[in-house]
């Protein structure tokens, strides 16, 4: 490479520096006119001075640097401002000068400035180090073939390029570039051996009056993460977030402890000098601005006393409002396949049963909006159990799985539904975290007719029921999937051979249960329920009986865990619609002798809009036919009528209504279209390529130490069951595909050497 090459294929302006030297010494070097910017001038200089190092002038050339003094810290800093660190290195040439360090160049708006921030020194806070620059303007950085002068050898270019011209800078860099003086603050914060951080925004002064009542009762209520990600908010790190309206793509919404928040994005609805509650986001997203009426409504939800007239900024809720308006009204892109923009009302529940979601919300140290709706409707459908059907004979036992990553909070149902049963006195609801056979579930049945089973890891047992000598666990399935289609009706043990046996042992056996009432609930990661169902087998008859729930909110940090009581409207409802009602003679709950039930008869409009959801179904069963998916669809009519039992006597009503009906549809509509979705593109997947991509992240994860085909196999079910043939066949594939090595590393036991496999090196 030449260094006239930079003038003549560039356009760029060249600062001359003495040998030995980072920084030019000819007086007035800063100015446009004493670069070197014509190819022939450049040449001469360096022909007469080739010690002399080469400086690129920022300004004038149109070009910035990212100059990265310390690459961890930077890291840090960067992803909690939602900037993909690996992303943001692979973007762009770099400038490599010293270990640890990088310099990045990219096309500049020609009035930028140079900013830098710097951290105190983890070991001894009195000092400062620099973490990173944005380097811009009248500045120069060196460039190759220069000779650094602490190293001795000279600078280095990697990554992309340079020849083709640089990048644009990204407009989240751009933007961070631009409202430097409101980030500051922020990526001082962000140094974890901080002792206190220096940001801290004024609040906005308290309402007039006494408002201890509705405002605060609903901030208690609700959680922030929660509502955040629920109006559009996407969490980039543990306390960062992106609002629904940034063009930039940087987080600009920081979660403080204290359950308040603050924004730096000029276009949300809270971008001012003041944090903001939960309360202040539901009045902005669910009331545009209008106090009164979220207060009112607030209170209503609550079954709280109203608070007092009182007086808010109303120039700033004026100017939140309608940006509020402006992201409400701008449409959504949602992935194929994707659970990311839940309707709103399908984060709610009608009715006492919000109750629930409100419960479920302020406890959880790792909220999941769709889970805490699942755990509210789970709840009603075991609390109403045998005594509440409708006039078409449907009963209220619903089926559910939910689908989140390790570590999401997906768990937090089974507390939840356990404790307010519990705190309801209805503890003898609660069943057993699974079953091991048809025999486990009919003897539980019998015990207790109605109860609901929280399984964990539902997906795990499924591969297992699928494997070879597990039969037990298979038959389990069975009585499960058998139990859905008998409430109404009968459930009986499987038959046995009894010739052999007095007649007592025999009777034993022939058990029965009248009207079974089970209330399922599974949860699943994603890997594990994929690799279950196989490549195809989506329409068992097992799986059409569940409302099936993907949450696309994955590991999250846990926040502080908080204590909150059952309300005692939801407590009198649950007694309500568990016991026998008063001058009902027939107190029956015995395995064969169901209680008399109530009947909800549906409405003239319900019917309509039940028999409109059939004709489409019917529409989309003969679309999918062939596909192996139009099974999926066969309970859903079914289902929807269920949980419209269930969120009529939420809302307190003696009939199913059209609202009733039409929530019910629209929930089980959206989940079953979502369903069938994530089971399309496993299936266009395959087994093969599904079990590729399962090994690769376990070699992917397992990073130095590497991993072992043993080691896969006892982790990876699809490819424990492959024929060796085939197992040769997934690792070539991931060589060529994926670049895996498969090389020897330390000793294992006893000496022998160990071969593993390893992913190839992040860059």
């Amino acid at each position: 490479m030449k260094i006239e090459e930079y003038c003549s294929r560039l356009s760029w302006y060249l600062v001359t520096i003495p040998a030995g030297s980072k920084g030019p010494t000819k007086f007035g070097w800063q100015k446009p006119e004493q670069a070197l910017s014509d190819p022939d001038a450049a040449r001469e200089y360096y022909e007469l001075n080739p010690t002399h190092n080469v400086g690129l002038l920022h300004g004038a050339s149109g070009t910035c640097a990212v100059d990265i003094d310390n690459v961890e810290n930077t890291k840090l800093i960067f992803e909690e401002l939602g900037i993909n660190f690996s992303d943001l290195m692979n973007s762009a040439p770099q400038i490599i000068g010293r270990e640890n360090r990088g310099k990045l160049l990219f096309k500049a708006p020609s009035d930028l400035i140079t900013h830098r921030i710097s951290w105190p020194v983890k070991t001894d806070p009195r000092k400062t180090e620099v973490v990173f620059e944005l380097r811009a303007g009248s500045v120069q950085d060196v460039l190759p073939p220069s000779i650094h002068p602490d190293t001795g050898r000279p600078y280095e270019w990697s990554g992309m390029p340079i020849w083709d011209g640089l990048p644009e800078l990204p407009p989240q860099l751009l933007t961070l570039w631009r409202e430097w003086d409101k980030f500051r603050p922020q990526l001082q914060d962000i140094c974890p051996w901080k002792k206190k951080a220096e940001f801290q925004p004024t609040r906005k002064p308290r309402p007039k009056g006494d408002s201890t009542s509705v405002i605060d009762t609903f901030n208690e209520a609700h959680d922030m993460h929660t509502l955040l990600v629920q109006y559009g908010y996407k969490p980039t790190s543990r306390n960062r977030y992106l609002s629904p309206n940034s063009s930039s793509g940087l987080a600009g919404v920081k979660l403080f402890d204290d359950g308040r928040a603050y924004s730096h994005h000029a276009s949300d609805p809270f971008d001012s000098a003041h944090s903001f509650d939960a309360f202040e986001l539901y009045l902005q997203y669910e009331h545009q601005g209008n106090v009164s009426k979220a207060v009112k409504d607030a209170a209503h939800l609550l079954n709280v006393t109203q608070d007092p007239d009182y007086e808010y900024d109303k120039e700033a809720i004026e100017h939140g409002a309608k940006i509020a308006d402006q992201i409400l009204s701008k449409p959504k892109k949602a992935k194929q396949g994707s659970m990311e923009n839940v309707p709103e009302d399908l984060l709610s529940v009608p009715g006492i049963l919000q109750d629930v979601v409100n419960y479920y919300t302020v406890t959880a140290i790792k909220p999941q909006p769709q889970f805490a709706v699942q755990a509210a409707i789970a709840y009603g459908s075991v609390v109403m159990g045998r005594r509440w059907v409708t006039d078409q004979r449907n009963f209220s036992s619903l089926y559910f799985l939910n689908i989140g990553e390790t570590g999401s909070g997906k768990e937090h149902t089974k507390t939840v539904l356990e404790e307010l049963l519990e705190a309801s006195g209805l503890d003898e609801l609660i069943g057993p975290a699974g079953y091991t056979s048809a025999a486990g579930v009919i003897s539980t049945l019998t015990k207790k007719p109605t109860h609901v089973s929280v399984v964990d890891e539902l997906g795990r047992q499924l591969k297992s029921a699928a494997a070879k000598g597990n039969q037990h666990k298979a038959d389990a399935l069975t009585s499960i999937m058998e139990c859905f289609g008998r409430q109404d009706g009968t459930l009986r043990q499987q038959g046995y051979a009894t010739n052999t046996m007095k007649a007592s042992e025999a009777e034993k056996l022939e058990k029965v249960v009248k009207r079974p009432s089970l209330t399922l609930v599974g949860m699943s990661t994603p890997s594990e329920f994929m690799q279950a169902i196989g490549g195809g087998d989506v329409a068992s008859g097992l799986l059409n009986r569940f409302v099936i729930v993907k949450s696309e909110i994955g590991v999250q940090l846990s926040q502080k865990k908080r204590r909150s009581n059952i309300s005692e409207r939801l407590a009198a409802w649950s007694k309500e619609h568990a016991h026998a009602q008063i001058g009902d003679l027939d107190l029956g709950n015995a395995h064969d002798m169901p209680p008399h039930p109530i009947d909800v008869p549906f409405t003239g409009e319900a019917e309509t809009l039940l028999r409109s959801y059939e004709e489409k179904l019917v529409d989309a069963i003969r679309r999918e036919t062939g596909t192996g998916l139009e099974a999926m669809y066969n309970r859903s009519r079914e289902i929807a009528m269920r949980l419209s039992l269930i969120i009529s006597r939420s809302m307190g009503q003696d009939e199913i209504g059209a609202d009733a009906m039409q929530w019910s549809i629209d929930y089980v509509d959206y989940y079953a279209k979502q369903t069938i979705e994530m089971f399309r593109s496993n299936m266009a997947e395959g087994p093969f390529d599904s079990c590729c991509k399962a090994v690769y992240s376990k070699i992917e994860k397992s990073g130095l130490a590497g991993i072992t085909e043993s080691q896969i196999s006892r982790t990876v079910s699809a490819f424990a069951n492959m024929e060796p043939r085939r197992r040769k066949e997934v690792f070539a594939a991931l060589q060529e595909d994926r670049g895996i090595e498969y090389r020897q590393t330390n000793e294992g036991q006893k000496g022998r050497a160990r071969f593993a496999y390893f992913a190839p090196p992040q860059h």
